[in-house]
């Protein structure tokens, strides 16, 4: 992994661990996972980060799995989650050309697709919170970091 793209990702979990507490203070996101989240970051070579948030093992695995499932599909695609399976469903794209079958979705909010400053591909995703917040974690990161931003497509 490049020192480049390992202290990215490091400052954006950074700020994610700075953010969370916040989002968790809304009761209906902290009953999600009771705090056990995770977070995926990956570029266009595939390199990937992980961090995940909390106290409980079992619950930070499950919310890692949704994650990672989150940024794969996005890293696939190239739409956030929720759009891609709307595009799918209603038959605005060719879903066979990536490689994706419908019960493989992932449906929920939370995968993103971004660029760093420079302007090279990334993909974020979060899990742990409703798919809003999912979101809106890694928008605020964005926001405040500056050092990448959320493609909306």
């Amino acid at each position: 992994m490049t020192t480049e793209f390992q202290a990215l990702c490091n400052s954006i979990g950074n700020e994610v661990a700075r953010l969370l507490p916040e989002f968790l203070q809304v009761p209906e996101d902290f009953n999600i996972a009771r705090g056990n989240c995770a977070l995926a970051i990956m570029n266009a070579a595939g390199e990937s980060y992980g961090r995940l948030f909390g106290d409980f093992p079992p619950r930070q695995r499950e919310s890692a799995m949704v994650v990672w499932k989150k940024a794969n599909q996005v890293w696939l695609t190239g739409f956030a989650t929720g759009t891609f399976e709307k595009l799918a469903y209603a038959g605005q794209i060719d879903e066979e050309k990536y490689g994706l079958a419908r019960p493989e979705y992932i449906g929920w909010l939370g995968g993103l697709e971004a660029r760093t400053a420079s302007g090279e591909r990334l993909v974020v995703a979060f899990s742990g919170v409703r798919g809003e917040q999912d979101q809106g974690i890694l928008r605020k990161a964005a926001e405040n970091l500056k050092s990448f931003s959320i493609v909306d497509c």
